[in-house]
């Protein structure tokens, strides 16, 4: 409503109320329409509407005779009629110095008779009126003023009907897309769980097969599961079953080293790998990891160990490249025989579709992986 009008309501809380009800601009509606054409039809007016009163029009969920949809707010009866509860009536808006100037009254179509009955919320708060017009200067009967008093309390009835109703879809739609994202992660964990116990097992056997000792074999197995476990807390914390890639590497390299000390430096954009990815690529980060403070650059005073990775794309498609280099640990050789690494280079090379690279130059061990990055991620937004 316009003006530095004094209401006897909150107007920002009023107008709240009529919006969350969802209604203005929406099409015409039967159950809206009906009451319309049977408020015309009783009080025997040409013209009757459903009208909502905004903070600078109003607007009509339903009309008879006018052929408009909305008004601006400063030529409307309906504002006025909404400062006042209950039933307001215009006998004759030509002699009424509220409405005599009213550019619907002096000019076409020349309305001279108004009624309207006030729509309140429960709360009590005016959202517009249900109100019959004629061109003649008239009045109701007794009769006439209780239908449409009436008829104005079903208008609300509708109102809040609708807004219930579209409160329970939306109820069912959130329960629906719970239910399919439980169904999802329920899909994920299956599927990780075979992963990882396809993990463990080559994992097993590797470390079985690379062990003296069942000193040797426990104290291996136990590094890796243990790197296994970090890895899964990181996808767990994430909603969307992702794990920070600048995170795996400093859960593998921390215990060796850390950034301050110059001994290891990390550079690439921030990255998130599914868990298909994060999991074989954490495992080969562990075992470069534990190679490098045994026998590579971790493993002299003035070692060193740098990680760059960068996302590409190739049209739609992303990939990681990641690429490990040691430097000052003296010279590495190619191990004689295929052990865990060998195990964890294949994993991703099956599993991730990745291309592995790894070169034993005479300056330290570089290790290059490429592999695609997930395009759609399974579990939905909430």
């Amino acid at each position: 409503m316009t003006g530095d009008q004094n209401f006897p309501w909150d107007e920002e809380q009023r107008l709240a109320t009529l919006r969350a009800y969802a209604i203005l601009d929406t099409p015409p509606e039967p159950d809206f329409d009906d009451i319309a054409h049977l408020a015309a039809h009783i009080c025997g007016t040409p013209v009757s509407a459903i009208s909502l009163v905004e903070d600078r029009r109003q607007w009509f969920k339903a009309e008879v005779g006018l052929g408009l949809r909305e008004t601006p707010i400063e030529v409307s009866f309906c504002a006025k009629a909404a400062l006042r509860p209950g039933l307001t009536i215009v006998p004759d808006a030509a002699a009424d110095p509220r409405f005599s100037r009213n550019p619907l009254v002096a000019e076409h179509p020349h309305l001279r008779f108004y009624a309207g009955a006030r729509l309140d919320s429960p709360a009590g708060l005016p959202l517009g009126t249900l109100c019959v017009l004629d061109y003649v200067p008239r009045d109701l009967s007794p009769d006439q003023r209780n239908a449409l008093s009436a008829l104005a309390r079903q208008v609300v009835a509708q109102l809040e009907l609708r807004h219930a109703i579209a409160a329970r879809d939306e109820a069912l739609a959130a329960s629906r897309r719970a239910e399919e994202r439980q169904a999802l992660l329920v899909r994920e964990l299956h599927h990780r769980t075979r992963n990882q116990l396809a993990v463990m097992q080559s994992l097993l056997g590797a470390t079985a097969r690379a062990s003296h000792s069942t000193a040797e074999f426990y104290s291996a197995f136990s590094g890796r599961i243990t790197s296994m476990a970090r890895t899964q807390a990181l996808l767990t914390e994430d909603y969307w079953q992702t794990a920070s890639l600048r995170e795996l590497l400093l859960n593998e390299l921390r215990a060796h080293a850390d950034e301050e000390s110059g001994r290891i430096a990390l550079s690439g954009p921030d990255l998130h790998l599914a868990a298909d990815l994060a999991v074989p690529l954490s495992m080969a980060l562990h075992e470069l990891a534990i190679n490098a403070a045994r026998h590579g650059a971790l493993s002299a005073p003035g070692g060193q160990v740098e990680v760059a990775w960068d996302e590409r794309r190739d049209g739609l498609h992303r990939s990681l490249c990641l690429d490990w280099r040691e430097h000052g640990g003296g010279p590495v050789e190619k191990p004689a025989r295929r052990g865990v690494g060998s195990q964890i280079q294949r994993m991703l090379e099956l599993q991730c579709n990745a291309r592995v690279e790894i070169t034993y130059a005479p300056d330290g061990l570089r290790f290059s992986v490429t592999a695609p990055l997930i395009e759609q991620r399974l579990v939905p937004a909430y």
